[in-house]
This record gives C-alpha cells, sequence and structure tokens, in this order.
C-alpha cells in the first residue's frame, strides 16, 4: 500500500499536478484485481511461492528418505553448503523465484498506480516506453514507443513478463516527449561493463527514439546477439525488416511462421 501511495504521489508532483486524497488500500486492491500479463494476480503469485517452496522441501525429505540419505545429508541439499555460499541449495532457488515475484509485483502495482495517476491528472494518451539495452526483452522492444488512448483497456500494460523494466508515460495524441533517453548497446549491466568501454556502449538519443530506429544504429555484434544468429543473418541479408520479426500483440514470430507468412503473401501476389 505505501508503495501504491508513493508511486501515486511522485507521478503527481512530476507533472505538478493535485492529486486526490490518496487511500493506499483503495490503490493497492485497484492494482490486485488487475491480471498481470498471463492473467495471474498479485495474490495467486504470492500464494505460489509458498507452494512452490514447500513442494521443494518436501520432494528433497521424500527423495533423501527413499535413497538412504542421511539427515545432514537431506538439510545441506535443501540448504546447501557453507563452501559454495549456500548458492547450490533448494532454497537458493527458492529465493530467486522470491525476488524475481517481488520486482515483477513491484513493478505492476507501480505501474497501475502511474496509470491511476495519469487519469487523475487528466491525461489522455500515454507511450510505452522500454529499456534501449541488450536485455531488453523482444515483445517490449516490438511496444516501445507505440501510442495509444489511455482508456484502452486492450493494450498491454507493463510488466510483460518477470524483470520487465518498460514503464508507460503520459503524453499527448502525437505522443511526442520532451528530452533525452540513455542507451547501453549491451547486453550487461552498465555497472558490469569495463570502464574504458563505457563510452562507446553508452550514451543518450533523443527522448522519441524507438527501440527499431535504436536497433538501427548498433553494431553487428549487438544486433546478432539479440537477434540470435539465424534472424540476424535474415535481417542483414534484408529478406526481412525488424517489424516482421513481431506479430502484431508483440510477440515473437517463430522461423516457421515467417516462412508461411510468407508463403501467403507471394500467393496473394501470384508469385
Amino acid at each position: 500500500m505505501a508503495l501504491a501511495i508513493y508511486e501515486a504521489r511522485y507521478m503527481s508532483k512530476v507533472f505538478d499536478g493535485k492529486h486526490a486524497a490518496l487511500k493506499g488500500e483503495q490503490l493497492y486492491n485497484a492494482a490486485k484485481r488487475v491480471p498481470l500479463a498471463g492473467g495471474a494476480l498479485v495474490d495467486e503469485l504470492l500464494l505460489k511461492i509458498i507452494e512452490v517452496a514447500r513442494q521443494r522441501v518436501e520432494y528433497a525429505i521424500r527423495d533423501g528418505l527413499n535413497t538412504g540419505a542421511t539427515n545432514q545429508q537431506i538439510m545441506q541439499r535443501i540448504q546447501g553448503t557453507k563452501r559454495l555460499k549456500y548458492e547450490d541449495g533448494l532454497l537458493n532457488s527458492t529465493k530467486a523465484d522470491i525476488e524475481r515475484t517481488v520486482r515483477t509485483i513491484r513493478s505492476h502495482i507501480s505501474n497501475q498506480a502511474y496509470l491511476n495517476s495519469y487519469k487523475q491528472l487528466k491525461f489522455k494518451y500515454v507511450r510505452f516506453v522500454s529499456v534501449l539495452d541488450g536485455r531488453t526483452s523482444k515483445v517490449c522492444a516490438a511496444l516501445d514507443s507505440t501510442v495509444w488512448d489511455i482508456n484502452d483497456s486492450t493494450k498491454k500494460v507493463p510488466p510483460l513478463h518477470p524483470h520487465c523494466r518498460s514503464i508507460l508515460v503520459p503524453t499527448l495524441e502525437d505522443g511526442q516527449l520532451v528530452g533525452s533517453r540513455t542507451f547501453i548497446m549491451d547486453e550487461r549491466k552498465f555497472k558490469d561493463i569495463p570502464k574504458d568501454e563505457r563510452e562507446k556502449l553508452t550514451g543518450q538519443l533523443d527522448a522519441n527514439t524507438s527501440f527499431k530506429e535504436f536497433f538501427k544504429l548498433t553494431d553487428d555484434f549487438f544486433q546478432k546477439e539479440w537477434l540470435g544468429p539465424k534472424r540476424y543473418k535474415l535481417y542483414k541479408e534484408g529478406q526481412f525488416d525488424f517489424d516482421k520479426f513481431f506479430d502484431p500483440e508483440g510477440g515473437g514470430y517463430t522461423l516457421e511462421e515467417l516462412k508461411e507468412l510468407d508463403d501467403r503473401a507471394f500467393k496473394v501476389l501470384g508469385l
């Protein structure tokens, strides 16, 4: 609830607007009623963590008893070993699940609070903004810079997947933004890029630069890593445009689906 209130107040201050009296429980409950991408609700994701963790421990105990393992061996399998800083235990994978779920839920609540704020501040349009780097998913890249009516419930609101970093920003009907947006021409996080490489791999572009436009400015190494070798080959040979790798809903086409689409087009053209 505190997160929902904080995000709503933050957006209100950014746009110098007067927000109606905020009720944390109301904002939080509203966000919980909206399904995340995939259809799951916040409460269902939280319950899933508990159930998965319980099953992992139960299965480890059952398997240990069945194979004649000692209590110490069973506990070591669950907790992990001190030598490996307990990263080899079942509970570590549960920890990773918890972290991924918490990040996803946080993004969901934030974006729902933002959307609520935009509506109260009388904005009529929103623009989908992804991150310009090599870790951005294909679905977010395909939707980047698209603009739609703020009340259009058929559109996708981030997060669209675990660890999704995309957001919605308010805009006018033309979708134009003011300022710049940063980019990283690499799949590594900024902190993981050696200092002597950062200058050539990072920078800023006009805020209205889409992922597609950014992609065309990147080097061959980045493009191959992001597209994968087969799609990269087709892209460099000019057989497929960037947009053609994605379906209208933002999902990725497989190579087989791309071939089928082309076959249909050739038939229509009589080729």
